[in-house]
């Protein structure tokens, strides 16, 4: 496809998945566009995102310090307390030596969050009121950057996990930090699940969306009846922003930037088959000291004891804690586990040109990409019984030397994912033009 015009490119779309141009379409309410090639989801409806995205992200900045600041709970046993916030949980790492898990602890659930709440509040804020400063589209590329990295709906998942655990051997009250917390938690999620980006980019950009004159969707240029790729048309879309851009050939082998948002621009990822491996095998070697050596340390009555994740499984399927004993086991052993295990199956997929069921494994792919952050559960459950739980000589939790091999195994895993391109799957097992629309 050589004939499109600059016109024919705002009413067009790369399917970040798979590369497929498809018509620019605009979900109607309730309604969800995705990729007839790949299923990958396009474009979801979002009510009200500009106003309810101002409002969240509002709610959010005036809960956060006193989420983080005030206490989380007070426990009690034996006339002795403890009480702990989030800033304390990350110092506790700190202070037992491991730094790399303590900055990430610090990264993920305190750090990132105020960031994501100040940028998606500051975007929002200059959308509604119809601003768009040259740095608009920097500061919304880094709010995309970062929701994947802040991680408070994990973090509260950890201070349940901690909450059963301890609940039959100490008192527990809960502070006004805990319900600010549960707040700040709510209105992130929800932060997330309003946020309509294809509308932010239109009106950063300063323009309507693809409708028509009478309120019908644009379809834009005849694609014909064969499957066209943007690299087949000599196009490269942005994979923050998603506007599309001819390539020229003497641009081709040159470092070049989106015209609009300024994110680096590749028709693929430089070198992603070769990072990708490199960072899952690395991560797949760590997996091994991560389950077989002690992530906890606990001296009872003078009596040191390790224990391995799995040793913290068992313990809670034998106290009758199925549920929080199997969602630690998917967490911390069965999800790591299936991310190395999935992309090895997608790298050897694309080694050995496999073309069958192609939808299913660039759907595992996107799952994998979805369940990666979760991993970190047991990182913050030991960050918050390692503050809490220190009695003297009658009991204390330390982090031992598993915290920080499983602390790695997550964050390569998830930079695994970003730095793999779906894309490939498609290029090297699929003949584009034997698909017929």
């Amino acid at each position: 496809m050589n004939n499109l015009t600059p016109s024919d490119l705002d009413h067009l779309i790369a399917c970040p998945g798979c590369d497929l141009l498809l018509p620019d379409i605009t979900a109607g309410e309730g309604e969800v566009i995705s990729c007839r090639r790949c299923r990958t989801e396009l474009h979801r409806h979002r009510k009200d995102s500009i106003d309810r995205t101002v409002a969240l992200c509002l709610a959010g900045l005036l809960l956060y310090f006193p989420a983080m600041l005030l206490p989380l709970m007070t426990v009690e046993t034996l006339g002795i307390s403890e009480t702990a916030n989030i800033i304390q949980s990350a110092a506790g790492y700190y202070r037992q030596g491991f730094n790399f898990v303590a900055g990430t602890v610090l990264l993920a659930a305190i750090l990132f969050p105020l960031l994501k709440l100040s940028l998606g509040f500051a975007v929002a804020i200059s959308v509604k009121l119809g601003k768009s400063p040259r740095i608009l589209p920097t500061l919304f590329r880094s709010y995309i950057h970062l929701e994947e990295w802040a991680m408070v709906e994990i973090y509260l998942l950890g201070i349940m996990v901690t909450v059963i655990k301890m609940y039959h051997m100490t008192t527990i009250t809960y502070g006004l930090g805990f319900y600010c917390f549960l707040a700040l938690v709510m209105v992130m999620v929800g932060t997330t699940a309003c946020l309509d980006r294809k509308l932010f980019w239109a009106r950063i950009e300063r323009r309507e969306e693809n409708l028509s004159s009478n309120g019908e969707e644009e379809t834009g240029p005849d694609l014909g009846v064969k499957a066209v790729t943007a690299r087949n048309a000599g196009l490269v879309a942005c994979d923050i922003c998603h506007r599309l851009t001819v390539l020229s050939a003497e641009a081709a082998g040159h470092a070049v930037s989106c015209s609009f948002c300024g994110a680096g621009l590749h028709i693929r990822k430089a070198d992603s088959i070769g990072r990708t491996w490199a960072l899952i095998l690395t991560a797949a070697m760590l997996f091994i000291p991560a389950n077989t050596l002690p992530i906890m340390h606990v001296n009872y009555l003078g009596q040191p004891t390790n224990s391995t994740i799995l040793d913290g499984i068992i313990l809670f399927f034998q106290e009758g804690s199925f549920g929080i004993g199997l969602i630690i086991l998917a967490a911390s052993i069965l999800v790591p586990l299936f991310k190395i295990t999935g992309l090895l199956i997608i790298l050897l997929t694309i080694r050995f040109r496999q073309g069958v069921f192609l939808q299913q494994t660039a759907r595992m792919f996107r799952f994998i990409e979805f369940i990666g952050r979760w991993s970190m559960l047991d990182i913050f459950v030991i960050a918050i019984l390692s503050v809490l739980v220190q009695f003297g000589l009658f009991t204390s939790i330390q982090a031992a030397p598993a915290a920080t091999y499983f602390c790695l195994v997550v964050i390569l895993t998830m930079l695994a994912t970003q730095t793999f391109d779906a894309r490939l799957l498609w290029d090297n097992c699929f003949t584009p033009s034997s698909e017929k629309s």
